[in-house]
């Protein structure tokens, strides 16, 4: 049992990579250049400016405090289907190819609540699943680990799910698989704002 957690967190770190490489946000930002203080010398003392103590109120007013528009509850349906593997060239794929693909395939529920420091919480009901949603927005970016409400089923999915907010809606994709990541679903979703 504790291979197959280990086997989903692995899949779930790969199809987060996939993500992200998908996204363009491969390499992230580079990190800010650090500038050190001059050397002081001894016996000697710094005066500092006001300015320079704290942040002036307008610096700390760009910043927003929560994610414009997406606070809130946000619902919509999947339908799961099979989902591909890409392998390198010249790799059989002997696992997959036993799958049939009847296994959680079919529609299903997704809910989620955005709060306003960008914390995301979910679940989702249906095909691939009782599953809770834990994540983060950032920006329109919407990113949640899917996690099964009993990880030790034979049939629980682990994945990820993402989205982007566009208009009034949120589109994306639920991306998940078994255990022993045999069974691989996919699934596009819309969710609305709930009113």
């Amino acid at each position: 049992m504790r291979h197959r957690v280990f086997t989903a967190l692995s899949l779930i770190a790969c199809l987060s990579l996939v993500a992200c490489k998908e996204s363009g946000s491969e390499g992230g930002a580079p990190p800010a250049p650090s500038i050190a203080p001059a050397p002081v010398p001894s016996g000697k003392t710094v005066e500092v400016a006001p300015s320079a103590a704290a942040p002036s109120p307008s610096a700390s007013a760009a910043l927003p405090a929560e994610p414009p528009g997406l606070v809130g509850t946000w619902e919509g349906r999947y339908d799961a289907k099979k989902g591909e593997v890409e392998m390198p060239p010249k790799v059989k794929d002997k696992v997959r190819t036993k799958d049939d693909g009847k296994a959680a395939i079919g529609p299903g529920t997704l809910s989620l609540t955005i709060g306003p420091d960008g914390e995301l919480k979910g679940k989702t009901s249906g095909a691939l699943g009782a599953a809770g949603l834990s994540g983060k927005v950032e920006g329109d970016e919407v990113r949640a680990s899917f996690f099964p409400e009993d990880a030790l089923s034979k049939e629980a999915m682990f994945g990820i799910v993402q989205g982007k907010r566009k208009d009034d809606k949120i589109v994306g994709r639920i991306r998940v698989a078994n255990g022993d990541a045999s069974v691989v679903r996919e699934a596009e979703i819309e969710l609305k704002k709930k009113d």
